[in-house]
Formats: C-alpha cells, structure tokens, sequence
C-alpha cells in the first residue's frame, strides 16, 4: 500500500528531500534525526521549527506541530519521545548543548538519554536538535544522526537564512563518521545539442521563517522556560558558594593567637634558605585529616605578626644534617661485562674460509 506525500511537502522547493524524510518514518519502519548547528543569531531555532512544521503532518496535509512541543529541558524531552505518540511526530530539543554536552557524558543521566534514543526506532519519530557545534554531542547521539545542517547566516531582506546541509554516513567497524555535502540540481540547456540537462552543484540551501502567530507564542514559551533555568543556575552557584565559604570558617576554628604560636613552634617549616617567611608554605599545612588549616588572608597575618615579633633580622634556620649514603653492594657495583673473542676472527676466519674453499 503506497502512502501519498502530503501536498505542502511536494510543492516546498525542497520536497524531494522532505519527502524521503517523511516516507522514512511514515511508510518505512525508521526513524531520523537531524542536528542544527551554528553560531548564535544564524536562525537556527526559527529554521528548525519551520521544518518540524513541514515534517510534522498526517497524509491528509494538516500539520500536528505547536510551539509547545519545542522543549528546552532533557526530561521533558525524554517524556515526549517515551510517551504515547502517533507515526511521524516530530520532537524538538532546542539548546541541546546545554544537556547533551560532551564532557557530561560520563554521568547516568547522559546514559540513560543514549539509551532512549537507540531505544525508540520502533515508534518512528522525528528528532530535531540545535546546539552550537556538533562536537559538543556526546558520541552515541552523533552517531545516530542522519542530517547535519549548519547554518551560515541570514539574508535579511528576503527573511531567509541558509547553510549546508550534510549527509552523516557511519562506518560501524571504526565508528568513523563521514559527512559529505548534499548537492543541488541547477536545470542548464546544451550549447552543443540544444537540449536541458541537469547539473549537479553546491550551493547554500535556504530556509523560511515560521508564521508570526508561531513565533509570538515560542518566543514567549522561550523567555519563561529559559529564566527558570537560569534561577536555577544562580541559585546552584549560591549553594556551592555558601558550602565553600562554611568550609574555610570551619577549617579556621583556631582563633588568630594560638594560629601565631602553632607556627611559632614550627617556624622552620615556613622559613626559606633567605631567612625569611613564606606565605604559601603557611597555607600548605594540614591537620590530621588532610584539611587545610589556614585561608591566604589568615597566613598573610600570621607572617606579618611573625616578622614583627622577630623584628627586621631574618630568621635562623638550622642546616639539615646530611644524610650518610649507605654504600652499595658488591652485586649492584658496576662491572665492565666480558666479551669473549670470536672463533671466527683473525686467524681462525682464515683458516675456516681456505677449509671452505673449492679444491
């Protein structure tokens, strides 16, 4: 049974590749995700809306896609796509490098999305991400992608933005990812037989913007979802501070006097071959546990007062004592090797080579 194309797809200037995407999830038993990537401001976010608008469609041409179903948040995301879903629906992950960054990859949470995202072929969807630059994906989510679309700008008068689009072709042995560039037919007529022919050539794919209805009410989702998570970002980076600062209050219960007179006792330890005291030694002393027991301002203190307890002389330092190295033994004394004379040098060779020679 061949399912028809819907109508928006065929008649878009690029319906040919829409149309193999959409047969992929729809009629085919796949599914196919797509990565766009780019600097900021090259419409990365309006160009990947506009194409899950198109994608997102039954047979009968009506489009399914909201500005709702564009999620900024990693389990949002993943609800949507274990969720219960009809064949074809298309689910966006704006900002992916905020979650999926690479050098988070080692956590359960980045497990446990690669793990989802192997395991849902069997429901068809569509995935669309954004992020800055393809290498911030973790491996697993690289290698499963099937179009690399990478934005270069924006044409400000006609309302467009353009980029290539890439083709990601994965050597299972290796894990090799290649990516070569999808190329353009361009209707040219013969000079020499008269006739149209088709030329095969790269040049920069363009993408529209979505309706202003859409993008009043996304931009409006955005805003909300985005200052959510920067409080949380803020208020993360206060309780770490909070946690620091408890520390070094904790790690300066000695009160200043019995600081002075603990380093008193062990002014050596502090005193360069100068005579003079160093702050940095001050800070690396630890108690029993490991922990550091004087903070930079702390062991500035401790070494003016020091100085002027001992007034403008520098300070005495015992020379160490010289450690006596213990001779080695006879088995480990080194001993010129013996190399025993070859019976087949000088004279030897001579008379071996005349026995050898032909009578």
């Amino acid at each position: 049974m061949t399912v028809a194309i819907p109508k928006t797809i065929k008649e878009h200037r690029y319906g040919e590749l829409l149309g193999a995407i959409w047969r992929q999830v729809n009629v085919k038993n796949g599914l196919f995700t797509i990565v766009f990537c780019g600097k900021r401001g090259m419409g990365k976010s309006y160009s990947m809306a506009e194409w899950a608008r198109l994608l997102d469609r039954t047979a009968d041409d009506q489009c399914r896609f909201e500005p709702e179903d564009i999620k900024f948040d990693t389990t949002k995301f993943l609800e949507n796509i274990t969720g219960n879903f009809p064949r074809g629906k298309v689910h966006v992950l704006d900002d992916a490098g905020l979650h999926l960054y690479k050098s988070d990859a080692l956590t359960d949470v980045l497990k446990k999305v690669s793990k989802v995202l192997q395991n849902i072929r069997y429901k068809n969807p569509i995935i669309m991400m954004s992020l800055p630059h393809f290498e911030q994906l973790m491996k697993d989510a690289r290698t499963m992608t099937d179009l690399y679309i990478e934005m270069e700008g924006i044409d400000e008068r006609r309302e467009l933005a353009f980029g290539k689009i890439q083709k990601l072709n994965v050597v299972p042995f290796s894990g090799k990812v290649y990516r070569p560039n999808l190329l353009q037919p361009k209707k040219v007529i013969s000079p020499k037989f008269g006739i149209e022919i088709v030329h095969w050539e790269r040049r920069p794919f363009l993408f529209n913007k979505p309706p202003k209805e859409f993008l009043e009410k996304y931009e409006k989702i955005k805003e909300e979802l985005l200052n959510k998570l920067n409080r949380k970002l803020i208020n993360s980076i206060k309780r770490t501070t909070e946690k620091e600062t408890d520390e070094d209050e904790d790690s300066n219960k000695m009160n200043f006097p019995t600081a002075v007179e603990y380093c008193k006792q062990k002014i050596e330890k502090f005193v360069n071959y100068k005579g003079q005291i160093e702050v940095s030694s001050i800070m690396l002393e630890t108690n029993e546990q490991g922990e550091q027991l004087f903070s930079m301002d702390r062991a500035k203190l401790i070494a003016q007062v020091l100085k002027k307890q001992n007034g403008a002389k520098p300070f005495e330092k015992k020379p160490e004592e010289k450690k006596q190295e213990k001779p080695l033994p006879a088995s480990r004394i080194y001993q010129k090797p013996f190399y025993p004379k070859s019976r087949y040098s000088g004279k030897n060779l001579k008379q071996k080579l005349k026995k050898l020679e032909p009578l």
